[in-house]
Parts: C-alpha cells; sequence; structure tokens
C-alpha cells in the first residue's frame, strides 16, 4: 500500500479525532465523522493507527505525553537532590499539579483541546476509555505512590491510595472545567491562577496526608505540617 504523503495528513485526524472523542466519547465518536472533518479516506486511519482504538491511544499520546514526560523530569530532579532524604509531601503534590494546571491555564487551542479530553475522561464510563487511561498513566501514578510512599513511611496502603485518588480526582475536576469554580464563586475563586491554585491545594491536602492513620490513632491527633515553605505559591 502507497504511503499517504507528509504528516499533516495525520495530524488532521488526530486533530479531527480530539474533536469528535472531547466531544462525544469513545463510543460516539464515530470513525465516519472523523475521517470525513479531516478530508481523508478510511483507509488512511487504519493505516496510521490500525483501528479506533489505536486512533484514541494516539490522540491521548499527544495530548498527554509531554505532561508524563515532565512529571517523570521533575521526580528524576527531586531524587537527585534528596539523595536518601524523604522529600516533603508539600513539594511532591506542587510536582504532581502543577504541570497540567500551567497548562490549562493557557489560552491556546492546545490547552482548550486537552481540557475538553480531560472533562471526558472524568465522564466516559466506556471500559475501553477507562482501561486506555490506566495503561497510560499506571506509571506515573506508581511514581508517585512511591515517593508519597517514602516521605510518609507511616501511612497504610489504602490510606496513601485514597489519598492520590482525592488528589488527582479535585485536579481533573479543575482542569476538566476551570470556569466552573470561578461562576460558582462569583469569582472569588479562579482557577486559572496557577500559583494561587497550587497554594491552596498544598494547604489543603498536605494536613490530610499527614495525619493519614488517625482513625486508628486517635488519641493521638494529628500532627502539624512541619515545614510550610512550600505553601508559598510557586513561580511559574
Amino acid at each position: 500500500m502507497r504511503r499517504p504523503s507528509g504528516t499533516s495528513c495525520k495530524n488532521r485526524i488526530l486533530d479531527a479525532a480530539e474533536r469528535a472523542f472531547g466531544d462525544f466519547g469513545f463510543a460516539g465518536a464515530s470513525l465516519r465523522r472523523i475521517v470525513l472533518a479531516a478530508g481523508v479516506n478510511l483507509a488512511t486511519v487504519y493505516y496510521y493507527f490500525g483501528s479506533k482504538e489505536g486512533l484514541l491511544a494516539a490522540v491521548f499520546k499527544r495530548r498527554f505525553g509531554p505532561l508524563r514526560q515532565e512529571h517523570f523530569q521533575v521526580l528524576r530532579q527531586a531524587e537527585a537532590a534528596a539523595a536518601d532524604r524523604a522529600w516533603p509531601v508539600e513539594k511532591l503534590i506542587e510536582s504532581m499539579i502543577l504541570p497540567s494546571l500551567r497548562l490549562a491555564a493557557q489560552t491556546s487551542m492546545d490547552s482548550v483541546a486537552v481540557r475538553r479530553l480531560i472533562g471526558r475522561i472524568v465522564t466516559d464510563p466506556n471500559p475501553r476509555t477507562q482501561e486506555l487511561v490506566r495503561s497510560q498513566s499506571a506509571d506515573v501514578r506508581a511514581a508517585y505512590f512511591a515517593a508519597f510512599r517514602h516521605s510518609l513511611p507511616g501511612i497504610s496502603e489504602a490510606e496513601l491510595h485514597w489519598g492520590l485518588e482525592f488528589l488527582w480526582g479535585a485536579l481533573a475536576f479543575i482542569l476538566c472545567n476551570p470556569r466552573k469554580m470561578e461562576r460558582v464563586t462569583g469569582g472569588v475563586c479562579n482557577p486559572l491562577d496557577t500559583p494561587t491554585v497550587v497554594a491552596q491545594m498544598i494547604a489543603f491536602f498536605t494536613p490530610g496526608f499527614r495525619c493519614s492513620g488517625t482513625f486508628r490513632r486517635k488519641k493521638q491527633g494529628c500532627a502539624k505540617p512541619r515545614d510550610r515553605r512550600f505553601l508559598k505559591s510557586p513561580k511559574t
């Protein structure tokens, strides 16, 4: 089979698929709709991506691959700087949420597309979509789980899973519809103000992670955060 010419054809397909998946989800986004929007034929889609699942995977990789790389780069730098010392929980939270929030705060078409995709991912129960999200984010989640476990040696596995899911969920909510909170709060809270969002999330989630286990140790109470340096708004 003759190779379709140029990379713009592939990018047109990815752009059209991104819009379709963001608007209709995996099940509702038909390949017919995508090829019409991209101005190609169905054979070209199969040539580049193999299947509808392969196309969705390519859309995810293009949009979320750079965030994944940034997360691992930050973790590697932190590991090298900290040596054998535990990295502060505040800094771990910041490194988790800052790259995505920075992207969401941009006004480019890319950031709008990412927010639409995240919103669809959060609400789409399709098992193929959820399995793809799980497979593409599993290594990042595992790396952060290990980092938090090192910083919080007294936390149980279940408590850490709960805490991280709450944190990822709050981040996804802000990313998929950043204007909603601004409307609901009458403009008091602006989710596109990245330094403030980061500072607020750190201030809220840090005590929760450090208080983990208090259901088993009610008499001990929650320890206050030992280091509040990272509660200041970080520079972006």
